[in-house]
């Protein structure tokens, strides 16, 4: 009766002894046959005979040593099966059910007619769709397909199945199950029976890398258990994971002690194998590891030996809960049936939902052509989806017979709903940081003006922030156009930190106008929190391959602990660490007319396609990249035209001395909105010197720079600014510009984000571990 209980909701027959199993056998073809050690040996041959597709389990008990021996001696001799703990509990309850999930697949019959398109061993064919499960589909082939080119096996290439000529399913990889013959009341021909797995990633993947220093590991747990970090247990080839909210470790007995599990119950037992994982630092470690002991309220395990980093794109993944609750419907493709589930966890790129594996079926590959977003504000918003993978799913108090959990991919989503969602991962990570677009722009500014933070085309005073400065705030919005996003931290009502992110140039979010309120808080490392959420951010966009940060030299704080960690991420063809310095002249300052014979003109097709190998043979390729340095993007012309959309304004214009055998040098003036980028650096110009040490290279910056003061003078600027290279600068200086300071400009791919974040968070961690005699932090000035 307890074995009974423990498979409730399936068909059962209970055989008392060899002769009634026999019986069975011959009268119908069980999916799973349960058995005890005693009457095993002698059952196998029946087993060979009348049901050799049937999954074997044997239940034994863990402290019987002779009968462990005898399943030793029945598994030397070949024979394949699994042995079970024979006590009924919820623990042996997941395991038939894993079991069963090696061939169990609630079959549906399709709404409407479907047609499955595939090729196999060169030849093109077309079935009727007879059935579908979540594992599977069922195909109808005619009397006249040459069958013996569909041996089960058989990998079917690009499997497609529509209703006329709508698009339903596509499979990533499909292979022949099982072949058998139509009766001929059905109809004759052939039954094709196609295993699903989940598609083939679109984006590149690259094996996890992996930690294996014993050193580091226990490190890290360190780190993890003092920044109260959740760790989750998941069985080591199961889908399920039991958080615990709360961990102690002990490093000199090489375990930890994991409290407060999600889901009361012995769901784990001393000697199983499990994935330990924790998400620390933007990245998910995992680590196989074991049981060492349970107890009431605790379950100890082992260090892991190894633990692999997971870092996906579009990964900030978290759950949907009470207070900010998402829900998806949509009509099932294959029966029409209309659907309406809460969400389990969610992404920008995907989501997940439970549903009831006893009676609905969601295969790899299917499409989900109309699904509508419920989002936590109440509004809605339309998506194209994909389902990639299903797995198990435990929740006791679930009402469903077989609750499975079903991962989909978003193929398209709305702006508006991107937003909804990365402004709930904000919350959800950091309670007090909000969308900075909610709060009125001069509380943000006397923010600024507390930290005294300046900016020279920004003064301070007793008036209201400048126009510029309001405009823009108000038509960067929310960022659901994907130009910018401003995050601030606000507690009890008071803001106490700002950061901004800016699509500076077509591929690259700059971070930006990060600062925090001089006080008591400071020891909370708000910055660092603001940093890693809006580094998070930037990744979800799916069009951002690079982040840049900007920082002065003469921060000396920063400039330290920035310039260390950039070096430390050094990765050619990844990473640009670059320099420049700002200097500033009024527009209207005197200046000597340059040399009449080298005339600046604008540059047209050939100088730029010249201008570019030039750069390409000189610089940076990752600079060149995120400065959008390269074919078709030198004019900025595509990201001009996304702010453009917004109501603003981007732009680059070039102009270059020509002289008798090719060109003598560049200037490349850039144009934005006013407001921008507060220290307006973006409306700036720099030099591209092809001979610097020429006897008349001096000649050539001066009428370069002349021509770029003229051009911001046009513009409106009140000052010309220009990004100098250090053989700039006595050419500026000489001409009466103001030299404003070196500033450092580190550019990284997407791919070093998140160990850009764990090494800023591994600083903070140690300035907060050992507070005195630590150097004053200026939140200030960590990014311009």
């Amino acid at each position: 009766m307890k074995l009974r209980a423990v498979l409730a909701g399936y068909d059962i027959l209970e055989a008392a002894n060899r002769q009634e199993a026999v019986e069975f056998l011959t009268r119908t073809t069980p999916v799973l046959v349960l058995t005890h050690p005693e009457s095993f040996s002698r059952l196998l041959k029946d087993l060979e005979r009348y049901a050799p597709r049937a999954i074997r389990a044997v239940l034994c008990p863990r402290d019987n040593v002779r009968t462990h021996h005898s399943l030793v001696d029945v598994a030397a001799a070949g024979h394949m099966f699994f042995t079970l703990d024979d006590e009924p509990t919820p623990a042996l309850r997941r395991a038939v059910l894993e079991l069963l999930e090696l061939r169990e697949s609630e079959r549906r019959t399709p709404q409407g007619a479907l047609e499955a398109r595939f090729v196999a061993d060169g030849t093109a064919f077309r079935a009727a769709l007879l059935d579908v499960g979540t594992g599977g589909l069922g195909l109808r082939l005619e009397p006249s397909v040459r069958i013996e080119r569909l041996t089960p096996g058989t990998e079917l290439e690009g499997l497609q199945v529509y209703r006329g000529d709508a698009l339903v399913l596509r499979a990533g990889h499909a292979t022949v199950r099982m072949v058998r013959p139509l009766r001929a009341q059905d109809g004759g021909g052939f039954h094709l029976g196609v295993s699903l797995e989940r598609p083939v990633e679109h984006a590149r993947s690259s094996p996890a890398p992996l930690l294996q220093d014993a050193v580091r590991i226990r490190g890290l747990m360190r780190r993890a258990v003092r920044a109260g970090v959740g760790f989750g247990l998941r069985t080591h080839e199961g889908n399920r994971l039991v958080d615990f909210s709360r961990a102690e470790v002990h490093p000199e007995a090489s375990r930890l002690v994991l409290r407060e599990q999600s889901r009361p119950g012995q769901l784990f037992h001393p000697g199983d194998v499990v994935q330990l994982c924790l998400d620390f630092g933007g990245v998910c470690h995992v680590g196989t590891t074991a049981v060492l002991d349970v107890g009431e309220h605790h379950v100890e395990v082992a260090l892991p030996r190894s633990l692999s980093l997971h870092h996906r794109r579009n990964s900030l993944r978290f759950r949907s809960t009470a207070e900010r609750p998402f829900a998806v419907s949509f009509e099932s493709p294959f029966t029409g049936e209309p659907l309406y589930r809460p969400m389990l966890d969610l992404h920008t790129g995907g989501f997940a939902f439970p549903f009831d594996a006893s009676r609905e079926v969601f295969p790899p590959g299917l499409i989900l052509d109309e699904v509508t977003l419920h989002l936590p504000d109440g509004t809605r918003s339309r998506c194209r989806a994909q389902v990639q993978d299903t797995g198990q799913l435990t929740d006791e108090g679930s009402s469903m017979s077989r609750p499975r959990r079903c991962g989909v991919r978003m193929l398209e989503l709305a702006p508006e709903a991107r937003t909804a969602i990365l402004d709930a991962f904000i919350k959800a990570r950091c309670p007090d940081a909000r969308d900075g677009s909610e709060l009125a722009f001069p509380d943000i500014w006397d923010l600024f003006r507390a930290a005294e933070v300046r900016f020279p085309d920004y003064p301070y005073h007793d008036g209201p922030p400048q126009e510029a400065l309001l405009a823009s705030h108000r038509m960067l919005g929310n960022g659901s156009h994907g130009l910018s996003k401003t995050i601030v931290y606000q507690r009890e009502g008071r803001l106490y930190g700002h950061i901004s992110g800016l699509r500076i140039y077509s591929r690259t979010w700059l971070s930006q106008h990060l600062v925090v309120r001089p006080g008591y808080h400071r020891h909370e490392s708000i910055s660092q929190e603001l940093v890693a959420l809006a580094a998070d951010y930037a990744e979800s966009l799916e069009d951002v391959e690079y982040l840049r940060a900007l920082w002065r030299c003469r921060n000396r704080w920063t400039s330290r602990i920035y310039g260390a960690i950039a070096s430390r991420l050094e990765r050619p063809g990844l990473s640009c660490l670059h320099a420049f310095t700002p200097c500033r002249l009024p527009v209207d300052a005197a200046l000597p007319p340059p040399r009449e014979d080298l005339r600046v003109r604008p540059a047209e097709s050939a100088d730029l396609r010249w201008l570019e190998q030039y750069l390409r043979e000189t610089q940076d390729v990752v600079r060149l990249r995120s400065s959008d340095l390269v074919e078709g993007e030198m004019g900025l012309g595509g990201l001009g035209g996304r702010y453009a959309g917004a109501g603003l304004r981007r732009g680059r214009s070039i102009a270059l001395v020509e002289g008798s055998h090719g060109p003598k040098g560049f200037v490349l003036m850039e144009d934005s909105s006013p407001g921008l980028f507060w220290a307006e650096w973006y409306n700036a110009f720099s030099l591209v010197m092809v001979e610097q040490d020429a006897q008349e290279a001096d000649a050539v910056r001066r009428a370069l720079i002349t021509h770029a003061v003229a051009d911001s003078a046009r513009r409106g600027r009140t000052t010309a600014e220009c990004l100098a290279q250090d053989g700039d600068l006595p050419a500026l200086e000489g001409l009466g510009f103001h030299n404003l300071g070196k500033v450092m400009e580190f550019t990284a791919h997407r791919r070093l984000v998140r160990d850009w974040n764990a090494y800023l968070l591994a600083v903070f961690e140690r300035l907060a571990a050992n507070p005195r005699g630590t150097p004053k932090l200026d939140d200030k000035d960590i990014a311009a």
